[in-house]
Protein backbone atom coordinates (compact mmCIF):
# COMPACT_ATOMS: atom_id res chain seq x y z
CA UNK A 1 0.00 0.00 0.00
CA UNK A 2 3.23 2.24 0.73
CA UNK A 3 3.92 1.61 -2.84
CA UNK A 4 1.40 2.28 -4.21
CA UNK A 5 0.95 5.93 -2.35
CA UNK A 6 4.38 6.80 -3.76
CA UNK A 7 3.58 5.50 -6.77
CA UNK A 8 0.44 7.78 -6.86
CA UNK A 9 2.55 10.82 -5.34
CA UNK A 10 4.90 10.65 -8.07
CA UNK A 11 2.60 11.03 -10.90
CA UNK A 12 0.58 13.93 -9.32
CA UNK A 13 4.54 15.65 -8.90
CA UNK A 14 4.87 14.46 -13.02
CA UNK A 15 1.38 15.96 -13.55
CA UNK A 16 1.82 19.27 -12.22
CA UNK A 17 5.39 19.74 -13.76
CA UNK A 18 3.96 18.77 -17.10
CA UNK A 19 1.10 21.46 -16.56
CA UNK A 20 3.33 23.98 -16.24
CA UNK A 21 5.53 23.40 -18.65
CA UNK A 22 3.24 23.29 -21.35
CA UNK A 23 1.24 26.71 -20.12
CA UNK A 24 -0.74 28.59 -22.57
CA UNK A 25 0.21 31.68 -23.74
CA UNK A 26 -1.79 34.42 -25.53
CA UNK A 27 -1.39 37.39 -27.31
CA UNK A 28 -3.81 39.92 -27.82
CA UNK A 29 -3.56 43.85 -29.93
CA UNK A 30 -5.41 46.94 -30.46
CA UNK A 31 -3.62 47.93 -33.73
CA UNK A 32 -4.86 49.83 -36.29
CA UNK A 33 -3.99 50.84 -40.08
CA UNK A 34 -1.38 54.16 -40.29
CA UNK A 35 -0.49 52.79 -36.23
CA UNK A 36 2.95 53.27 -36.11
CA UNK A 37 4.62 49.67 -34.10
CA UNK A 38 5.47 51.73 -31.05
CA UNK A 39 1.85 53.28 -30.80
CA UNK A 40 0.23 49.02 -30.74
CA UNK A 41 -1.18 47.81 -27.36
CA UNK A 42 -1.44 45.03 -26.38
CA UNK A 43 -1.86 42.47 -24.30
CA UNK A 44 0.30 39.37 -23.67
CA UNK A 45 -0.05 36.65 -20.93
CA UNK A 46 2.42 32.87 -20.30
CA UNK A 47 1.87 30.13 -17.73
CA UNK A 48 -2.07 30.36 -18.06
CA UNK A 49 -3.87 26.62 -17.16
CA UNK A 50 -5.74 26.58 -20.44
CA UNK A 51 -6.11 27.98 -23.98
CA UNK A 52 -9.34 29.40 -22.75
CA UNK A 53 -7.92 31.30 -19.53
CA UNK A 54 -4.83 32.38 -21.16
CA UNK A 55 -7.18 34.27 -24.31
CA UNK A 56 -9.25 35.61 -21.58
CA UNK A 57 -6.21 37.02 -19.84
CA UNK A 58 -4.41 38.45 -22.45
CA UNK A 59 -7.45 40.87 -23.05
CA UNK A 60 -7.94 41.58 -19.58
CA UNK A 61 -4.28 43.01 -19.99
CA UNK A 62 -4.63 44.42 -22.90
CA UNK A 63 -8.00 46.10 -21.99
CA UNK A 64 -6.64 47.23 -18.67
CA UNK A 65 -4.02 49.27 -20.34
CA UNK A 66 -6.67 51.45 -21.81
CA UNK A 67 -6.80 49.57 -25.20
CA UNK A 68 -10.69 50.10 -26.63
CA UNK A 69 -10.45 47.83 -29.67
CA UNK A 70 -8.84 44.78 -28.24
CA UNK A 71 -8.56 41.49 -30.27
CA UNK A 72 -6.98 37.94 -29.96
CA UNK A 73 -4.28 37.25 -32.24
CA UNK A 74 -2.38 34.15 -31.47
CA UNK A 75 -2.82 31.72 -28.52
CA UNK A 76 0.54 29.25 -28.13
CA UNK A 77 2.27 27.24 -26.19
CA UNK A 78 6.38 27.28 -25.56
CA UNK A 79 6.61 31.18 -27.50
CA UNK A 80 4.50 33.77 -29.35
CA UNK A 81 5.76 37.36 -31.06
CA UNK A 82 3.87 39.89 -32.90
CA UNK A 83 5.13 42.09 -35.76
CA UNK A 84 3.45 45.41 -37.19
CA UNK A 85 3.97 47.70 -39.68
CA UNK A 86 1.99 50.77 -40.51
CA UNK A 87 0.61 48.53 -43.03
CA UNK A 88 0.60 44.86 -42.12
CA UNK A 89 0.97 42.82 -39.21
CA UNK A 90 2.40 39.47 -38.29
CA UNK A 91 2.04 36.30 -35.78
CA UNK A 92 4.16 33.51 -34.81
CA UNK A 93 4.56 30.89 -32.62
CA UNK A 94 7.74 28.38 -31.84
CA UNK A 95 10.11 26.58 -29.85
CA UNK A 96 12.20 29.33 -29.21
CA UNK A 97 11.53 33.16 -28.67
CA UNK A 98 13.74 33.38 -31.82
CA UNK A 99 11.14 30.94 -33.84
CA UNK A 100 8.77 33.12 -32.66
CA UNK A 101 10.19 36.01 -33.77
CA UNK A 102 11.58 35.60 -36.98
CA UNK A 103 8.06 33.55 -37.54
CA UNK A 104 5.93 36.73 -37.14
CA UNK A 105 8.60 39.14 -38.90
CA UNK A 106 8.02 36.78 -42.21
CA UNK A 107 4.41 36.69 -41.70
CA UNK A 108 4.10 40.45 -41.66
CA UNK A 109 5.81 40.08 -44.28
CA UNK A 110 6.93 44.29 -45.10
CA UNK A 111 10.09 45.97 -44.89
CA UNK A 112 8.77 48.56 -42.79
CA UNK A 113 7.57 45.74 -39.79
CA UNK A 114 8.93 45.60 -36.27
CA UNK A 115 8.71 43.11 -33.75
CA UNK A 116 6.23 44.92 -31.17
CA UNK A 117 5.93 41.96 -28.02
CA UNK A 118 7.21 38.66 -27.67
CA UNK A 119 7.97 35.87 -24.59
CA UNK A 120 7.75 32.29 -24.04
CA UNK A 121 6.29 30.33 -21.41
Amino acid sequence: MKFLKEILAVAAMSSMIAGAAYGWGAICVDDDPGLAHSDVGYGIVTKSPSQQAARSDAMEVCTSEGNAGCQLVLTFQNCGAYAASTVSFGVGAGATQNDAERRAMQDCGEDGCKLVVSDCE
